[in-house]
């Protein structure tokens, strides 16, 4: 995995002043816990949906995070910092049974803790820039949608009926909604937003709800319609047999916002 032009992770802690306490990681990232600290090291990877192969590029996507996540999560996300040659985001460290994976999972998740976050990213949209015109048109919606399926088809042993009629549905569904793809794109409700709202990118410090982690890596998956937004949350907290608290969560979004025309494509 490593390339030349990549440290070993071993070297890099290895060279840091400070004591490492653990090393977390995902397929595409490592994140290093030391203090109240966190530093997230992006792997040397090149993937279908995105490009870290060389130093240059790892450094701007920092950059990117830094930038995109601090319109979420300003007190969370520090710096871009250099550690032993390779750069990596600076964040504070915050506890994470606080996610809000598990804190439903816990049964401490509220409908005033998602009255707040309905709120915020209401706020946050508002603001939010109205994406270029090359995203969230009608054909690219459709075929992001049926790239899931293509990878789904690959990857499972057998043929199955049930994603045969969801891929059918999809379909037709798109047929019927591409309209309204159209006319919500044009009337500015595709803007430049998280990208991966679901509950492990949200964390409860103190009595808010706090998004982070948005994608930095894809302008693509993150300028979206707002109702795909939200749709990432809500599908979650059904996944997690919260369907009262998504609810609450719609319907205070819908409410602090006014763009109940978001429910003609929201089942999309």
């Amino acid at each position: 995995m490593n390339s030349p032009a990549f440290p070993s992770l071993p070297f890099v802690v290895a060279t840091l002043p400070f004591r490492v306490e653990a090393i977390c990681q995902t397929h595409i990232s490592w994140v290093l816990l030391a203090g109240d600290a966190a530093y997230k090291i992006k792997k040397p990877v090149t993937l279908p949906f995105l490009d870290y192969g060389t130093i240059d590029k790892r450094r701007f996507f920092c950059h990117e995070e830094l930038r995109l996540n601090r319109r979420f999560a300003p007190d969370l996300y520090l710096d871009v910092v250099e550690l032993a040659g390779e750069p990596a985001v600076k964040m504070r460290r915050f506890d994470e049974a606080q996610r809000l994976d598990h804190v439903s999972s816990r049964g401490d998740l509220t409908g005033a803790h998602l009255a707040q976050l309905a709120r915020d990213l209401v706020a946050f949209q508002s603001q939010a820039a109205i994406a270029p015109p090359e995203f969230g048109t009608p054909n690219i919606i459709r075929a992001d949608a049926l790239e899931n399926f293509d990878e789904l088809e690959r990857l499972l042993p057998i043929e199955d009926p049930l994603l045969a009629r969801l891929r059918d549905w999809t379909e037709a569904e798109w047929q019927r909604r591409k309209a309204d793809f159209a006319r919500r794109r044009a009337a500015g409700r595709v803007r430049e937003g998280h990208g991966d709202l679901h509950l492990g990118n949200l964390v409860l410090i103190g009595d808010r709800v706090i998004p982070f982690d948005g994608i930095e890596f894809s302008a693509d998956f993150r300028c979206i319609d707002v109702a795909s937004e939200i749709a990432f949350t809500l599908l979650d907290l059904l996944d997690h047999g919260r369907p009262g608290l998504a609810t609450w969560l719609l319907n205070e979004w819908l409410v602090w916002n006014g763009d109940f025309d978001a429910l003609t494509v929201l089942r999309f």
